[in-house]
């Protein structure tokens, strides 16, 4: 998969390409429509994945949930990665933690930044930090990592979110052409 740098109609250089995973029913889409549109959108589950090529400033991939092992194909030529996860189902932490151990895994030699976005923070029952800190998610890298808590029906913490990749995209990039 290779990133698409031009759109044909206007010729606009796509400026970050972004990929959006987690597991099903995590609020990927809704964030997907909430970065696309700024407000909240009724979705549907995702089959196979979503692009938007209309933004001037990102190429985005909204991955489908129950296709985790696709997603490191994706990862690539990514700029940035959300990984999202529902904050309201204790149930799915094993398998979320399993999932974030293999995204360090697939991203060890790339330079990506990377964003978790814990989504439904008005219904949160876990501790965002507490559940981090026990992943060991955010240490033990090289790869560095944000977090933030979100809200996709009200738009509370996505914006905050997105500002925080971009300013660790800037930095990996910054750090790229030293190279």
């Amino acid at each position: 998969m290779g990133c698409i740098c031009k759109t044909q109609a206007n010729q606009q250089t796509i400026k970050t390409k972004l990929v959006i995973v987690g597991l099903e029913q995590s609020g990927k889409t809704a964030i997907f429509e909430y970065i696309k549109r700024g407000n909240f959108f009724e979705t549907q589950p995702t089959e196979g994945y979503n692009v938007d090529f209309n933004n001037k400033d990102y190429l985005i991939f909204d991955l489908a949930g129950r296709t985790p092992n696709l997603w490191q194909h994706y990862y690539q030529n990514a700029d940035g990665i959300i990984f999202v996860i529902d904050s309201s189902k204790k149930e799915n932490l094993q398998q979320v933690k399993e999932q974030l151990m293999k995204l360090n895994q697939d991203i060890e030699l790339l330079n990506i930044g990377v964003l978790i976005m814990f989504t439904k923070s008005d219904l949160q029952l876990i501790d965002c930090e507490a559940f981090l800190e026990e992943c060991e998610v955010l240490k033990n890298t090289e790869q560095e990592k944000v977090w933030q808590s979100c809200s996709s029906k009200t738009g509370e913490g996505i914006n905050e979110g997105i500002q925080k990749l971009m300013l660790l995209i800037k930095k990996w990039n910054i750090r790229r052409q030293k190279i």
